[in-house]
């Protein structure tokens, strides 16, 4: 069931033969996370690639000063993986921590991207989930740099209603750029 959920958010990047799907579902493998247990730390050097078949992650930096800072949250149907620190061979940047029990499926990135050199589909799907990735990075720094607290707050509830009451309101606020005292004012309005 969930190795399908995979396939057919593959199939809009690139539909796939039962050969290549074979191939490619083998590098998979299911994992649960129970609520508030972490997936990574940062500074962690598992590089690994992250479908979510059901649950919440959420990613999030760490300063010096031990102040967490939440970069993303990743729900079902949704990709993530540590494609920049795979590339270039460092520790992780950030940590990942469930917010609900939720079911993964997880590849090692080299191995994903070891395919990439057996067939142009998984090249493509490489390629497609880098643009992803960026796209969703784009998204997010122009919305902290250009918007207020209250159209960042909008713009999430638009773009992410099942959201709003999934992820704690602290963690939202830190998402938002904001404290939660702050956010609780946005609502407000």
């Amino acid at each position: 069931m969930s190795k399908q959920r995979l396939r057919e958010a593959l199939a809009v990047w690139s539909p796939l033969t039962n050969e290549q799907w074979t191939m490619l579902s083998a590098v998979f493998r299911a994992r649960t996370i129970a609520n508030r247990d972490f997936l990574a730390l940062p500074g962690d050097s598992n590089y690994e690639l992250y479908f979510v078949c059901n649950g919440l992650l959420r990613f999030y930096y760490l300063s010096p000063d031990g102040k967490e800072s939440n970069k993303a949250f990743v729900s079902e149907g949704q990709f993530a993986g540590a494609l920049i620190s795979a590339v270039q061979k460092r520790p992780l940047y950030y940590g990942i921590q469930a917010l609900e029990s939720t079911t993964l499926l997880v590849a090692d990135l080299n191995a994903f991207i070891a395919l990439f050199e057996q067939e142009h589909a998984f090249e493509r799907i490489g390629r497609k989930f880098t643009e992803y990735l960026l796209i969703r990075k784009e998204q997010r720094m122009r919305s902290l740099l250009e918007q207020t607290a209250t159209e960042r707050y909008q713009a999430f509830c638009a773009s992410h209603p099942d959201l709003v009451q999934r992820v704690p309101q602290y963690h939202l606020a830190s998402y938002l750029g904001i404290t939660p005292e702050a956010l609780s004012k946005v609502k407000g309005q």
